[in-house]
């Protein structure tokens, strides 16, 4: 898959602090559909939920790592033409690709939790835990995972994965990884499956000419703007994401630009899958 999801990542596991504390997990099946022509192009999806807590030397009153997930993932049910290539996919998009060698979604969360804590120990509690001051704020991090379904219909899945991370500082870091997946072919949709190469200067000027109209339009940096391929769909249009930092100052946070179809079908190829959504 193309995106790197944003995940702070060390691989090691420390001997000097021990087990977590606090782990609760809740499934619920759902659907998430959007008006289709056929009940069996729409996924199921099962929802899992997570929060887990860690403090330093198992001691309640020390700082803390604490990390939340709220995730969908797709449910097996014989729709997708390859069930278990859709979730792997799934996983890596939403975890990343070390976690996607898992048999299961339950399973690839709790490695990535694991993982994350395996981490915190490294970084936070050194080799002596126990010499720790419970005073030092800068040590208590959060970790919140989630995903979100934009459209689910037509064999077209389009979702986006969400990561927030604090790590001691002014402020955490939310970024927001987008997708577009052919679920009948078991691929990923991206720009090239849908616009004419040609297109691609207009489609950018389309978008910097909305952005030009924001009240925040002299904050953009327009040179750093482009036809990412961070975009999701959904019944009325295409909107890429700009995730703070890459065009403009953490203040204005995560930036979406929606062009509908009716702007931009003609820069469309000829059988792209998109027109199957409008």
């Amino acid at each position: 898959m193309r995106k790197f999801v944003f995940i702070i990542s060390l691989a090691v596991t420390c001997i000097a602090c021990d087990k977590l504390i606090g782990n609760s997990n809740q499934n619920t099946e759902g659907n998430i559909t959007e008006e289709s022509n056929f009940p069996s192009d729409k996924l199921e999806f099962v929802t899992i939920s997570d929060t887990t807590s860690y403090n330093i030397a198992n001691k309640s009153d020390m700082p803390k790592i604490e990390i939340n997930t709220n995730l969908l993932y797709p449910k097996a049910n014989g729709v997708a033409g390859d069930d278990k290539l859709l979730l792997k996919d799934f996983i890596n998009t939403c975890l990343g690709e070390k976690f996607a060698k898992k048999t299961s979604f339950e399973e690839a969360v709790k490695s990535y939790i694991d993982n994350d804590i395996a981490n915190y120990k490294i970084e936070v509690c050194g080799s002596t835990p126990e010499n720790k001051i419970k005073a030092e704020s800068w040590m208590n991090h959060e970790k919140i995972i989630s995903n979100e379904i934009f459209y689910n219909a037509h064999g077209i899945m389009s979702y986006a994965c969400n990561i927030y991370t604090y790590t001691g500082g002014a402020h955490g870091l939310g970024v927001k990884s987008c997708y577009v997946y052919d679920f009948y072919e078991n691929v990923e949709i991206t720009l090239n499956n849908i616009f004419k190469d040609e297109a691609i200067p207009e489609i950018l000027s389309l978008i910097k000419q909305e952005l030009s109209h924001r009240d925040y339009a002299e904050s953009i940096s327009m040179d750093d703007v482009n036809v990412t391929e961070n975009f999701y769909v959904d019944k009325d249009g295409i909107s890429w994401v700009y995730n703070p930092y890459e065009i403009a100052p953490y203040a204005l946070g995560e930036i979406e630009v929606k062009l509908p179809y009716s702007e931009i079908e003609k820069y469309f190829i000829e059988n792209t899958a998109i027109k199957s959504i409008y």
